[in-house]
């Protein structure tokens, strides 16, 4: 029997949400959610979903849904998400999970009392290159694994923190086998950060209309450390070249090096190796190309080659179906916010912060 599955939300990430439930064998898409009936109309039109609401409190009560995504702002993914547990609803929430921990912690909370599954959707760990990237190192392919870097969009280094630095932070807990302290050093205008430079997103960022709550600074040098003993180091700066195509894990071992970026041109992903630990402009071995067959890709007989949303909702749905925790569910929803909380704490306080963090309340909101 097909999951029933809705969303909450009709902005611009719901079309990855709205594609992946369309395309997902044992999915249907029966409904969708948004306060603003012109977006709301365009998606459903756009997937012929009939089910259509303004309040999502009305969308649970009459839908029976099994799954719900929730692609809103940010602030508004923790009282939809509890609305959602209390009416019997898993829930894949985009990312940030949350604002704050607090609100996070209510979030798993409620699904947990409901017997509902909390996920967050890092899709970047699920994808075929990723989990064949992992696959090699831990095979021994690069060596011993010592340090991941990664460089963000162009952002402003607080609002991309909540964008693609949860991603990053993911990615580093997935190629690391976890994350045990974060170290940071912000900046904002050349100064270093203080409780005067804290503001609202919107403020920060004018350019992307998001709303991620409060945050600070425009550069950012986080050091991320792995359970496995190495590293991770994630740079935030703004620049006027904003290139999506920087994103993306480099990933050196004591005997070599992967990388995978998307391709300029297309924006479709490649893993490429090098089997020395040190580049050189000229002198290093050249760069070969890690391809995998073209059915890896595969998902209902179509080709999913980007970092897509349809691979965090396929482990969902399994877990779903197949009675198991999904792999970004219960506690490992929250990791990728907890070390965005940590990154201000250890700025504030000028010191290594370990995970997990005992003080849930946002290092931001000053009184």
């Amino acid at each position: 029997m097909a999951l029933r599955t809705g969303i909450v939300g009709c902005g611009g990430i719901s079309k990855s949400h709205a594609a992946a439930h369309a395309n997902l064998e044992d999915v249907d898409l029966v409904a969708m959610c948004d306060i603003n009936r012109e977006a709301l109309n365009n998606r459903a039109d756009e997937y012929s979903v009939a089910n259509r609401y303004t309040d999502y409190e009305e969308m649970f009560a009459r839908e029976a849904l099994d799954l719900v995504s929730v692609c809103t702002h940010a602030p508004l993914h923790g009282p939809i998400a509890i609305a959602a547990a209390k009416a019997g609803i898993h829930v894949l929430s985009e990312k940030p999970l949350s604002v704050d921990l607090e609100t996070a912690d209510e979030m798993l909370a409620a699904c947990r009392e409901a017997g509902v599954h909390l996920a967050v959707s890092h899709q970047f760990r699920f994808t075929p290159l990723f989990r064949h990237a992992k696959a090699l190192i831990d095979a021994g392919k690069i060596g011993e694994l010592r340090s991941i870097r990664e460089v963000g969009k162009g952002r402003e280094a607080g609002f991309e923190l909540m964008e693609m630095g949860v991603h990053y932070f993911d990615e580093m807990d997935f190629f690391l086998d976890g994350i045990s302290w974060i170290q940071a050093h912000i900046t904002y205008h050349g100064h270093d950060v203080t409780k005067a430079d804290i503001m609202h997103s919107s403020e920060l960022c004018k350019t992307d209309r998001r709303d991620n709550g409060i945050v600070a600074g425009d550069t950012m040098l986080v050091h991320i450390g792995g359970a496995s003993g190495a590293y991770g180091i994630m740079e935030l700066y703004c620049r006027q070249q904003r290139h999506g195509w920087m994103m993306g894990p480099h990933l050196l071992g004591s005997e070599g090096q992967l990388m995978i970026k998307p391709n300029p041109d297309t924006g479709i992903d490649e893993m490429w190796y090098c089997p020395f630990d040190v580049s050189f402009a000229a002198h290093t071995p050249v760069w070969e190309q890690i391809e995998l067959d073209a059915s890896a890709f595969h998902i209902s007989g179509k080709a999913w080659q980007s970092r897509h949303t349809i691979w965090s909702a396929k482990n969902m749905r399994d877990a779903i179906l197949n009675g198991n925790q999904p792999e970004l569910g219960g506690r490992n929803a929250l990791t990728s916010l907890e070390c965005v909380s940590a990154t201000y704490v250890s700025h504030f306080r000028g010191t290594k912060v370990q995970l997990p963090l005992e003080e849930r309340s946002h290092p931001l909101a000053i009184s």
